[in-house]
């Protein structure tokens, strides 16, 4: 991938000298074909490709390390892969379609290379992108009431029971039960005390 890392490169220092830049259209003045990317690439079956990678990075212990570290400092897959097949296709090894095609099985190869070696591992750069659907939940409950009646009177049932169960935990199982009848608790000191009854002389019994 050292074409794609000389790319980074220049990049870099034209953010050094920005005057020294291409200006916006002037990679269409350019002759056609003179780019890597813009000829016939070396492959282009998606298996192959695949295959290109895996032997590339098990055939050097030096890129192995490299990919192992970046692992380990808390790099996701999904950039580790994204750069991979970015790179292929910046140096004409394959097309854009093949560089998005590869993708999902480069992801799996690199995540059963991190479980071998007992790596930790982020696998995406977003992972709320898998939770946040956009959708609100009552929005989801408005539409289940008016499509799906049985499902959501099943959901308020649990939702009650749920709801009772924790108030009967906060409580505690000490907690006086419920009065019957609505009848109110009477505190201590509404009581009515018991009457003593005189005592009696022994000399009268």
């Amino acid at each position: 991938m050292a074409g794609f890392q000389q790319i980074q490169n220049e990049d870099k220092d034209i953010e050094k000298r920005p005057f020294d830049g291409p200006v916006p259209g002037q990679s269409l003045t350019d002759e056609p074909g003179s780019r890597t990317w813009e000829g016939t690439p070396d492959i282009t079956d998606p298996d192959e490709a695949v295959l290109y990678v895996v032997d590339k990075f098990e055939g050097s212990k030096k890129t192995q390390s490299a990919y192992s570290k970046l692992m380990l400092a808390g790099l996701p897959v999904e950039s580790i892969v994204n750069t991979v097949s970015f790179g292929g296709f910046m140096e004409g090894k394959w097309t854009v379609d093949v560089a998005e095609i590869i993708k999902p099985p480069l992801t799996a190869f690199f995540i059963a290379y991190a479980d071998e070696h007992d790596i930790p591992y982020k696998v995406f750069n977003n992972p709320n992108e898998l939770t946040d659907d956009g959708i609100p939940d009552d929005q989801v409950l408005s539409l289940m009431a008016d499509r799906n009646p049985e499902a959501f009177a099943q959901l308020q049932e649990e939702a009650n029971m749920q709801q009772q169960d924790a108030e009967m935990q906060d409580q505690g199982f000490l907690a006086p039960p419920p009065m019957a009848g609505g009848e109110e608790e009477m505190m201590p000191e509404q009581l009515t005390p018991p009457v003593e009854e005189p005592a009696i002389p022994m000399g009268e019994i």
